[in-house]
């Protein structure tokens, strides 16, 4: 419920016209991770998708039964048809995965637990938040004999921060793509005539000042995932950046009393002003090994040719970074596949979805 929980605003509003599905568990391949939530009302308004269009409809007409009953429901979805038959209709994943799906009408909820969800409606969904919901047996007995409760856990981690410095078609391509993808985006640029409004995509927090300046200031204190990427192609401005940034890149001691750890640190351009910047930096007090911890030419080959081509092969480069640091900590089965992140599908084995750290856990408080 927690990942689409602003966009369920009015359901919160009229909970006995609502119920709310959402995946608690995966076996195998699934299109969409644990947590995943789907808001059907009384008269078949449908809110979101559970698993691409395989066991939607399915997941509905429960959805509805149970705003008329007022009953919570556990269901389970494999490949195959047979978990979970409705009247005559077989509800299969083509995936090959199963997936298990509660249904909750959210006329069952407690107020205050009403008054969270809405409270969480007018939250930045970009922010970190924790839902709690405890389902006890007289609610719904057939989801555990033996247990006074079900307790769902839901944790939404950060949105990742995107910093770029300077304005032109490549970084706001980039940044609308960041955007899309739920990510917090920041735009830094000294020249008052291309940091504008106008020129960058709603949502995007832009600063007039000088990069180096500002990016300090933007790492000082906590934050989620960061990347900084620097996009002037002006040695003036994209070397003092990069400057700033490298000792939060490598965890230098002397910078962490300062400055937060940056998790990727980018460059686009040429090979030759990447030589450039190298040259500059060395100058300024860095080895070569660590100037090379620095992604420059950023991007995933993709013989992009457009501003906009460009920005798509450097958020890929950007996303698969970010996973492979989640594998770094995953189990050994994730990190095992770490190398495959980059490569076509096609020639690859294996899952073809992944779901990313659990952000739903489900447990039984028992009776004392």
């Amino acid at each position: 419920m927690l990942d689409r929980v602003t966009a369920y605003t009015e359901c919160f509003e009229e909970p006995q016209r609502w119920a709310v599905a959402t995946i608690v568990s995966i076996q195998g391949s699934s299109p969409s991770p644990v947590g995943t939530s789907m808001a059907v009302s009384a008269d078949l308004q449908i809110i979101g998708s559970l698993s691409g269009g395989c066991v939607e409809s399915s997941v509905a007409a429960l959805a509805q039964d149970a705003i008329s009953s007022g009953e919570i429901r556990r269901e389970a979805f494999g490949p195959d048809g047979t978990l979970f038959e409705r009247q005559g209709l077989g509800a299969a994943l083509t995936c090959g995965g199963q997936i298990e799906v509660l249904i909750q009408p959210l006329a069952s909820l407690e107020p205050e637990q009403l008054h969270q969800l809405r409270g969480l409606a007018r939250q930045d969904p970009r922010t970190p938040a924790q839902l709690t919901r405890r389902i006890h047996d007289d609610a719904g007995a057939e989801l555990s004999a033996e247990a006074s409760a079900l307790v769902i856990e839901e944790r939404r981690d950060g949105a990742p921060l995107l910093i770029l410095s300077g304005v032109h078609d490549v970084s706001v391509h980039l940044a609308q793509l960041a955007l899309q993808a739920g990510w917090r985006v920041e735009i830094v640029d000294v020249r008052p005539a291309f940091a504008t409004a106008e020129r960058v995509p709603e949502g995007v927090q832009l600063t007039v000042g000088e990069p180096a300046t500002v990016i300090r200031e933007l790492l000082d204190g906590p934050r989620p995932w960061t990347a900084i990427c620097v996009m002037t192609h002006h040695p003036d401005l994209d070397v003092p950046v990069l400057d700033a940034a490298l000792p939060a890149l490598l965890g230098d001691e002397g910078a962490a009393a300062v400055l937060q750890p940056v998790d990727l640190l980018g460059a686009m351009g040429s090979r030759r002003a990447a030589a450039r910047r190298a040259t500059a930096l060395q100058e300024r007090g860095h080895s070569e090994e660590s100037i090379r911890a620095i992604r420059t030419p950023l991007g995933l080959d993709l013989q992009a040719s457009t501003a906009a081509e460009t920005a798509v092969s450097m958020f890929a480069e950007l996303i698969a970074a970010r996973n492979s640091t989640d594998t770094a900590d995953a189990g050994q089965a994730e990190a095992e596949n770490a190398d495959r992140l980059g490569t076509p599908l096609s020639e690859q084995s294996g899952p073809v979805n992944r779901t990313r750290g659990r952000s739903i856990s489900i447990t039984r408080e028992m009776a004392v």
